[in-house]
C-alpha cells in the first residue's frame, strides 16, 4: 500500500509538499524525502511526534535515541503511524533552526507503482532562508514550569511600537 502524505511548513507562507511513500517503509526513509523533497541539511537531528487533530505534540521519536529501549524511526513502520487518515504527526528538523511540519495523510493508495518510492509528487511554495521563531514547549516541562502559564500570557499582549508605548 502506499500513503499520499501532505508535509506542510508552519510557515506564515503556503509551503508543502505531497509524498508518496510504502507503508512498509519506516520513518526513517520519510526523514530522508523530507529532507530531500524541501532541501534541508541532512547533517541535522530530527524527530517526529505523535499529535492529533489540534496539531498538539505527543510521544516523540527521535531519528537516534539517547535513552535505552526508546523507539527510534529507523524502528516504525510507516504503516504503523498512518493506519487510518486522521494520523497526524509533527515533524522537528534542526533543533537550532526548528524547522517544524506538519504531516497528514492525503490518502491510502492500493496501488502497485513502478516508480522508485518515496518520491515527492507535489511541490508548491518555495522554502525560506529561515526557520520562523516558533515557540516548542512540551507539556511535560510546562508542568514543571510553574509559571509557563504566565510567560504564556505575557508574550501574547500587544507588541510595543517604534516608540517604545502601546
Amino acid at each position: 500500500m502506499i500513503a499520499n502524505l501532505r508535509i506542510i511548513l508552519d510557515h506564515n507562507n503556503d509551503i508543502f509538499r505531497d509524498i508518496h511513500i510504502n507503508t512498509e517503509d519506516t520513518l526513517e526513509q520519510l526523514h530522508h524525502a523530507i529532507v530531500s523533497a524541501f532541501t534541508l541539511k541532512p547533517e541535522e537531528m530530527a524527530a517526529f511526534y505523535l499529535s492529533n487533530e489540534e496539531w498538539e505534540q505527543g510521544e516523540e521519536i527521535p531519528l537516534l535515541s539517547m535513552q535505552e529501549g526508546s523507539h527510534e524511526m529507523k524502528d516504525i513502520s510507516i504503516s504503523a503511524i498512518f493506519n487510518n487518515k486522521d494520523s497526524r504527526l509533527l515533524y522537528i528538523q534542526d533543533f537550532l533552526t526548528m524547522w517544524r511540519f506538519m504531516i497528514e495523510v492525503e490518502e491510502l493508495l492500493e496501488i502497485s507503482t513502478q516508480k522508485e518510492l518515496p518520491a515527492t509528487v507535489l511541490s508548491f511554495g518555495e522554502m525560506p532562508g529561515e526557520a520562523p521563531n516558533l515557540q516548542f514547549v512540551s507539556e511535560e516541562q510546562k508542568e514543571h514550569d510553574p509559571y509557563s502559564d504566565v510567560l504564556d500570557d505575557f508574550n501574547d499582549l500587544e507588541q510595543f511600537d517604534e516608540f517604545n508605548e502601546y
